[in-house]
């Protein structure tokens, strides 16, 4: 756990699938140049990337992963049964087992909080205790592709649906600065309007994500807005430009953060 001794900094890492091999190359910046991160938050794949570095503060051993991972074999983790039309998703819970292991929380080397979305009332649930590889899979858990997660009285979804850049966690949590990576910013410059009924309604959900994260990017003092917004969804395959873009967008506002950073 990080000592705490200097101003207060929270780090959120925003939703956006495959977008989010962005936040590696954020992270890269930060650690390069020694900015301090007390706590962090994420939704969806910014709950993902979020435990794997507070889990091993080894942005290094991420990127290497990434870039050297066979997207083939990651495929083949999807599980071949289905219920009621979605994936059940135990073989990414094991894949992720084999760098978080069965950490909890509390064991983190950087504390941690993920945020997932109550199905049945819409309301955001805050995760950070027990078990974090169950934690991420409710956080990160698309609707209509995987299988919901249950826990405790909760039936939990994607993160991204009520909090895609989840700066106000930190803020609860008594972060007195927050930096906010938002993946959603450019979503709208890169795309031309498809106008069969499928890809509207995907449009329509993502227009409500993008307001969402806007509206969440707003508590933050210094966002961070990689230009990923060309980046199609399920393109993990596509790792070191993503984390490029990531990088350059951290680089773009690095006096802000060192500002930030230097005010005690």
């Amino acid at each position: 756990m990080s000592n705490m001794t200097h101003a207060k900094i929270g780090l959120a890492l925003g939703s956006g699938a495959a977008r989010g091999l962005a936040h590696i190359g954020v992270l890269k910046v930060l650690e390069r140049n020694n900015i301090p991160i007390d706590y962090i938050s994420g939704a969806s794949i910014g709950a993902v990337v979020g435990a794997l570095y507070a889990a091993t503060r080894n942005v290094a051993e991420m990127e290497k992963v990434v870039t050297e991972a066979d997207w083939k074999l990651f495929l083949s983790l999807i599980d071949p049964t289905v219920v009621n039309g979605m994936i059940k998703g135990e073989k990414i819970k094991k894949f992720l087992r084999r760098f978080v292991g069965d950490m909890t929380f509390a064991d983190l080397k950087i504390p941690l909080a993920v945020v997932a979305t109550d199905l049945q009332t819409g309301e955001p649930v805050i995760l950070d205790k027990g078990d974090v590889v169950d934690a991420i899979m409710a956080s990160s858990t698309v609707p209509l592709v995987f299988q919901p997660v249950k826990m405790n009285d909760h039936i939990l979804v994607d993160g991204g649906l009520s909090h895609p850049v989840p700066t106000q966690i930190l803020r609860e949590r008594g972060m007195k600065k927050v930096i906010a990576v938002n993946l959603d910013a450019d979503f709208f410059t890169k795309k031309k309007v498809d106008l069969s009924p499928g890809a509207m309604a995907m449009q329509m959900i993502t227009l409500m994500r993008y307001h969402l994260a806007e509206y969440d990017a707003a508590l933050a003092d210094v966002v961070i807005a990689p230009e990923v917004g060309g980046i199609f969804g399920t393109r993990f395959n596509a790792g070191p430009p993503v984390i490029d873009m990531g990088e350059k967008a951290a680089q773009k506002v690095l006096p802000q953060i060192k500002k930030l950073a230097a005010r005690n």
